[in-house]
């Protein structure tokens, strides 16, 4: 009997569509619209971060870092003086754990080239290390990677175009002419500069040949570097820990006292003497360990009398220029081996440094960390290894403001295609409507012969949720079809980020690639099918409300 039933519901239903076919069509193509269009645009976000996120991994941080606490909590201030030492123990038992790690010392400077300055965030690191670990090693867009021992650079592209350093891929006919062909010594050096550009005169630019070899890269980044193009020079600031040996009495009293925990306030008391005739403050304290706990209590207290800072210059030479798929990599980063930082000439590290990366030895580039990499993990296989003081911190930990205003753009994008949703069933409500009201008589008839209201409710909403699987069905069909080039191959806005120099405000910067979110496509499916069921109820209640006799005078 029930089947009987159904069986009824749906031979009506159909017949209904059929019977007002254009209102159908309309409704169906809105809801096709609507599907296709939130399956195209989720997609597209979810492989636009998908690979971002996947950039910030490979190129940026690997899957956690080590730092000491204190450095974790200002390292947005890249404080340098929370470096650490002995970093090479936890190294060991990284690798005994199945990790991969690189130390770094990570600091901020200006570099200063023939035409040009720019703030830059300089990454010490060991070559060899860093070439396990991240990935950005293989993208040399010219020249080479610095070796160790050496005070060289590999540039990220944009840098190196704003500072005119390296090999310019497109040139304007002033930079051509007066910092390229000058640098050939001979007729056949600059015949050879000259078969290496394009010239397209409605761009007012020259254009490297897409087809130079890598040997004739090798040769003009010779001739350039004889002409001292990648000669360049780091301004920066070492930042020199120790208590200090004087104290004015005013900065005593009302600075760093007051400022320090109770225990705090009795060492520097107990280690520090007033002058009676001066009235000033003078160090007396000479064991090490204790000075050693009275410069961490200075420090944690960011009392700054306790942190001298001494300019630095350091002559560099770019050997090479890196073109990721990051921008962050290309646009404001520095590389250079950590060994060359250790003395005099360059910052007094004393074998210490700001970080350590981690990777799970083997990961995957394609897959984000997973919980063989979370920070608890890998705290876990350290156990007694992991220093006080010192922390393990998960990749998102550093990039949490991208992430928040990464799914803030998405909410809004998302927000805009739901109201296409709204008014497409806006739509299908309309059309059920009008359909009642048109069949009112019609109803009114069917419930005098004996159908129930139920039946006659679940008829309305069958017919409706037809539309809506319809539409669905070519929504899902057309999105799929648009994703399949989009994931392949994706929409190439490296001219565009150029242009705009490099920022999107995701970490891409060539190809936007979609992804396949398999659950957002079935559940946008089934949403619009029950949506679509859901509009008819109102409309269908309203005509059920009027008595059989009232129904059957409708006009």
């Amino acid at each position: 009997m029930k089947n009987n039933a159904f069986r009824t519901v749906g031979s009506i239903s159909l017949r209904n569509l059929a019977r007002h076919r254009v209102k159908t069509i309309i409704t169906t193509v809105a809801v096709a619209v609507s599907v296709c269009l939130y399956i195209v645009t989720d997609g597209w976000l979810y492989g636009v971060n998908l690979d971002s996120l996947r950039n910030i991994v490979s190129f940026e941080i690997g899957a956690a870092k080590i730092q000491t606490k204190a450095y974790f909590n200002k390292k947005d201030d890249l404080p340098m003086y929370e470096a650490f030492s002995s970093w090479e123990t936890i190294s060991d038992a990284l690798a005994d754990a199945g990790y991969d790690s690189a130390p770094r010392f990570v600091f901020s400077g200006t570099l200063h080239s023939r035409t040009g300055t720019a703030p830059l965030v300089f990454n010490a690191v060991d070559p060899y290390r860093e070439e396990r670990l991240l990935r950005y090693t293989l993208y040399l867009e010219s020249g080479r990677f610095p070796r160790p021992g050496t005070t060289e650079l590999a540039l990220g592209s944009m840098v190196a175009d704003k500072l005119r350093v390296g090999i310019p891929t497109r040139p304007k006919k002033t930079e051509y002419t007066a910092e390229l062909l000058s640098a050939a010594s001979d007729k056949v050096e600059e015949d050879f500069i000259a078969s290496l550009y394009q010239e397209r005169p409605d761009e007012g630019r020259l254009f490297l040949r897409p087809d130079a070899t890598p040997g004739d890269l090798d040769r003009l980044w010779d001739i350039l570097a004889r002409s001292g193009r990648m000669e360049v020079r780091i301004s920066t600031v070492i930042d020199i820990v120790a208590a200090p040996e004087t104290i004015r009495k005013d900065r005593f009293e009302e600075d760093l006292l007051p400022s320090l925990p109770a225990s705090g306030r009795e060492l520097v008391l107990a280690s520090y003497e007033q002058d009676p005739l001066l009235e000033d403050y003078f160090l007396v304290e000479e064991d090490p360990d204790v000075l050693a706990v009275l410069l961490r209590i200075m420090t944690n207290a960011e009392y700054p009398g306790a942190i001298r800072h001494v300019n630095q210059l350091i002559d560099a030479t770019v050997v090479g220029v890196i073109n990721s798929p990051n921008p962050k990599t290309n646009a404001n980063i520095a590389f250079m081996p950590l060994d060359s930082l250790q003395g005099e000439t360059g910052l007094m590290l004393e074998g210490k440094v700001t970080e350590l990366l981690i990777r799970a030895v083997g990961a995957s580039d394609a897959a984000l960390p997973g919980k063989a990499e979370q920070a608890e993990t890998i705290r876990s296989a350290l156990g007694p290894s992991l220093p006080e003081g010192m922390v393990v911190e998960g990749w998102r930990s550093y990039v949490a403001d991208y992430i928040a205003a990464s799914n803030g753009d998405n909410v809004s994008t998302r927000i805009m295609i739901i109201f296409l949703f709204i008014l497409s069933f806006i739509g299908i409500a309309n059309t059920m409507l009008m359909a009642v009201l048109e069949r009112t008589k019609e109803i009114g008839m069917m419930r005098a012969l004996g159908m129930t209201d139920g039946l006659l409710l679940t008829t309305y909403a069958v017919e409706a949720g037809f539309i809506g699987l319809i539409g669905a069905a070519i929504g899902v069909t057309l999105g799929c079809l648009i994703n399949i080039p989009m994931v392949n191959t994706g929409i190439d806005f490296s001219a565009m980020a150029q242009e705009m120099g490099g920022d999107f405000g995701y970490r891409i910067s060539t190809s936007f690639r979609s992804a396949w979110n398999i659950p957002v496509i079935i559940g946008t499916a089934v949403v619009a099918t029950v949506l679509s069921a859901l509009m008819a109820l109102p409309p269908t209640l309203r005509a059920l409300r009027l008595p059989v006799t009232e129904s059957l005078r409708f006009e």
